[in-house]
């Protein structure tokens, strides 16, 4: 039956058909045809073009499951690097990816009998690293390009160099401690200890009475007796002087007089203070307070580190009980499909074993009358090869049993021949004889 022509509505309806991927167990991999359903498929591999090709590939097999090995393994690789690069994902995200081209090769024609094998052959040649998790196989392409090998070694070598900057800005600091000690020591300076801020006794009142502290040429004009002090390390170029008592604030009003005093006395301090001029920090003092900055940035970096591992763990654990619903519905679906697979995959392997064996009694009933149709025509010839020899021997002999009669009848007549002429001979001669006598 020929073909509709183009854009017939028969053709196009054909096209429409024939478009998205079709059954697995339809689709003939040496011809790269597939079917729509069992009965064409079965009509394709009755087929003359059909039988021919299955004819190249019982010839050398290997060199078809190589060929095809390879081009899967090469195309599946492609698209790995291409699409995802060197990221980790989930094998059948890649392999359903990959068969959504109508023309790939199927994996039934590969030297791979499932995708769990092909993972694990990549993972052995190390083209990709390979890990099973309860989720499924993940794969993750390993670039061995020379370009990424040489990044690779650019990255490596600029860490080394960060490295080592760090280890020699961090000998410089510890020099400069080592040298800011010696210089203390060798003025004969003590350094300062600080201490926690403890009551000594419970029942002590307290009071803090905080001034600023003036130039060596200045003195405070008020001071304070406190149980106990404690003096902080400088912060900024203005050196301050905290003392801290633990005394308890009298309940005593101040008078007008008092308080001008005291508002005096301060004004005093702030004009001193504008006038005074900053005070060089030392080596040792910048160390510690650059120390001291660094670990408030290191505490705020850590805390802030720490709120977003919370943050991950919540939406983690949110994420996998979600996720754990989801393999339950997705196992109960992959159970019914695995099921609904078998009861095909036995179907299919029934009809085509039924299919196989009635291929094989016809090929041997075939075969058997091909040699039985052979046998009776090599005897039919040799029987009558050896009756057309007899028979040639027999005529043979015969025209030389001919031959020879012919020849035995020849002489006869040339002897009788002989005798007559002989007698006649004889009698005329006796005939002159007698007549001779009777003269």
């Amino acid at each position: 039956m020929p073909k509709h022509e183009f854009l017939t509505p028969k053709a196009i309806a054909n096209r429409i058909k024939a478009k998205g991927l079709q059954k697995l167990k339809w689709y003939c991999q040496m011809c790269q045809k597939q079917c729509r359903d069992e009965n064409g498929y079965q009509c394709h591999i009755r087929s003359e073009s059909h039988l021919r090709q299955m004819d190249l590939l019982k010839e050398n097999p290997s060199m078809y499951m190589q060929g095809y090995s390879k081009q899967f393994h090469d195309d599946f690789i492609k698209l790995l690097s291409r699409r995802w690069g060197t990221k980790r994902v989930h094998a059948n995200l890649v392999y359903q990816e990959y068969i959504s081209d109508r023309h790939h090769v199927h994996m039934n024609g590969t030297i791979w009998d499932t995708l769990t094998d092909f993972v694990k052959h990549l993972g052995r040649e190390g083209t990709c690293s390979v890990d099973e998790t309860p989720k499924g196989w993940f794969i993750s392409w390993i670039d061995n390009s020379p370009k990424a090998l040489a990044r690779q070694e650019a990255i490596q070598k600029k860490e080394r160099a960060e490295k080592g900057e760090e280890e020699r800005a961090r000998k410089l600091i510890e020099e400069q401690i080592e040298r800011a000690q010696k210089e203390a020591e060798d003025l004969g300076v003590e350094e300062e200890t600080f201490t926690e801020l403890k009551r000594s006794n419970e029942e002590d009142k307290i009071k803090l009475n905080i001034s600023l502290a003036k130039s060596e040429s200045s003195t405070s004009p008020s001071t304070v007796k406190t149980d106990s002090s404690t003096t902080l390390a400088p912060s900024t170029n203005v050196s301050t002087h905290t003392s801290i008592s633990f005394n308890k604030p009298t309940s005593q009003k101040m008078s007008l007089s008092a308080l001008a005093k005291k508002s005096g006395s301060l004004n005093v301090q702030k004009k001193d203070k504008e006038k005074e001029q900053p005070k060089k920090l030392t080596a040792m003092e910048q160390i510690i307070i650059d120390e001291m900055a660094r670990k408030k940035r290191k505490e705020i970096m850590n805390e802030n580190e720490n709120k977003r591992k919370e943050k991950d763990r919540e939406y983690n654990e949110k994420r996998g009980e979600r996720d754990r619903s989801y393999d339950r519905e997705s196992i109960n679906e992959n159970e019914n499909k695995r099921k609904d697979r078998e009861y095909n995959e036995r179907k299919d392997r029934e009809y085509n074993e039924r299919k196989d064996r009635e291929y094989n009694e016809r090929k041997d009933r075939e075969y058997n009358e091909r040699k039985d149709r052979e046998y009776n025509e090599r005897k039919d010839r040799e029987y009558n090869e050896r009756k057309d020899r007899e028979y040639n021997e027999r005529r043979e002999r015969d025209r030389s049993y001919d031959r020879e009669s012919m020849n035995e009848n020849e002489n006869k007549r040339k002897d009788r021949e002989y005798n007559e002429r002989r007698g006649e001979r004889d009698r005329s001669y006796d005939r002159e004889s007698k007549r001779a006598r009777r003269y």
